[in-house]
Order: structure tokens, then C-alpha cells, then sequence
């Protein structure tokens, strides 16, 4: 059964109302009507099962018959990415919301080829959210990851000064593999910073450090930015 999202001020007193585009998907692509069975979120959690009571041009009227809270039991994900050329971001915040993130954190850092259009930045930010939550829609997600603003490198490391376990991967050398770093690790939150494709200057990785995080490697081969976030978030998912 398709997945409507709603926000949460769109859910009172037992009943949920649907407008916009997700009424045109419910309504005149899903051909819902009233008396069908639906399932809505509210990106917050909670997820509610109904049935259609009226649908018309302007709105979906929704009367709830069950509402379930989903809340993660693992370990809460932060992604700190650097901005990758082209439209790799797209990805990276479409396999971030399937693997569970949290948060994700847009960065500039020193070595970021791409440099942020302040007049098109609300508009980049408007297709990520979007995209999150689309994500969270067919991944089954009752919770739509936090896409931040576009912040510095400097800054994102306060926004993260408070998880438990932090890592920043990168190609220096005498760093200990991820595996290492995780090994017996137990954490209700975690940050991972990914980095452009120039890597991390050796002053950020300092920075890092002064925070808490720890260098860490992905072994002898370098991935592309895309695939060093799938794969870390997806071995600290496990891990932690």
C-alpha cells in the first residue's frame, strides 16, 4: 500500500486532512476515494492508518483508526558531507534516508570543488529535503532525516561536538582502519564526516581531532565521495 506524507500540523482531533500534491498522488494518480483504506506519516514518527471519509478538489479528509510510532532503536546517524560535483547529492541524501541517517549536514570544506550559488542555494536545499523525503516514503520510513543548510566546515564541527562516537575518513597515513576504530563500540549517536574529492587537509583532520573524531582509513583503494558515504554509513549501521 502507497505511503502519504502529511505535516504533523495536518493531523487533529482524530483526523488527518491531505492537500497539494500528495492529494493529486492519493486522489487522481492512486484513484483513492472515499471509503478506501490509506496509510499517511508525518515525518516525525508517527505513522497512521484510516480510512478515505471525503475527497474532493481541495483536500483528503482522513479518519485515523490506528496510529503506530516508530522509533529507531539504534544507533541516531549524522552524515557531514562535503558538497561532490554534479548531482551527487542527490544520491548520497537518497541512500543516506534508506540507510537510516538522521541528519545530514551539506559542508564546504577547504578542498571542495564546488562553491555553493547563494541565490540558488535555498532552491538546492528545497530538491534535497524533497528528495529525503521521497526517500523516506519508499524506504518505509516514518522519519524524515533533518537535511541542513549549507554550513562551513568549521561550523559543521559544532553542529556534531556532542556525539559519541565521531570518525573522519582520509588518506593519511599510520590511521587505523575502520574496523579498528568501531571494534566493540556501542553508541546511541555517531557522526561520519565524508570528504571532497581532494580529500581532508591536514589542518581539518586536525580540527576533527580536537573535537573527538578519529581519522580512520577505507583500505588501499580511494572511492568516489558517493561510495565512501553508502559504505561507511551502511558498516556503521551494523556495527553500532
Amino acid at each position: 500500500m502507497s505511503r502519504f506524507y502529511v505535516p504533523p500540523e495536518s493531523v487533529s482531533n482524530g483526523k488527518i486532512i491531505i492537500r497539494g500534491g500528495e492529494l493529486h498522488h492519493a486522489k487522481d494518480v492512486m484513484r483513492l476515494a472515499a471509503g478506501d483504506a490509506i496509510v499517511v506519516f508525518d515525518g516525525t514518527g508517527k505513522e497512521y492508518q484510516g480510512v478515505i471519509e471525503k475527497a474532493d478538489k481541495e483536500q483528503m479528509s482522513i479518519t485515523i483508526e490506528k496510529t503506530l510510532e516508530r522509533r529507531t532503536g539504534g544507533c541516531r546517524l549524522t552524515l557531514v558531507q562535503a558538497l561532490p560535483k554534479s548531482d551527487k547529492m542527490d544520491l548520497i541524501i537518497e541512500k543516506a534516508t534508506e540507510l537510516g541517517v538522521e541528519r545530514i549536514i551539506p559542508t564546504v570544506t577547504e578542498r571542495t570543488i564546488v562553491r555553493p550559488d547563494i541565490k540558488k542555494e535555498s532552491l538546492e536545499l528545497e530538491r534535497w529535503r524533497k528528495i529525503a523525503l521521497i526517500a523516506a516514503k519508499q524506504c518505509g520510513r516514518s522519519a524524515i532525516p533533518e537535511v541542513s543548510g549549507i554550513t562551513g566546515f568549521e561550523d559543521s564541527l559544532k553542529k556534531i561536538k556532542d556525539q559519541e562516537v565521531t570518525i573522519i575518513p582520509c588518506l593519511y597515513e599510520d590511521i587505523k582502519g575502520l574496523k579498528e576504530a568501531l571494534q566493540g563500540r556501542r553508541a546511541k549517536s555517531a557522526a561520519v564526516f565524508i570528504g571532497p574529492e581532494g580529500d581532508f587537509t591536514k589542518k581539518e583532520v586536525d580540527e576533527a581531532k580536537a573535537i573527538g573524531a578519529t581519522p580512520v582509513s577505507l583500505g588501499r583503494e580511494v572511492l568516489r565521495s558517493e561510495t565512501a558515504a553508502i559504505s561507511v554509513l551502511s558498516i556503521m549501521n551494523y556495527e553500532l
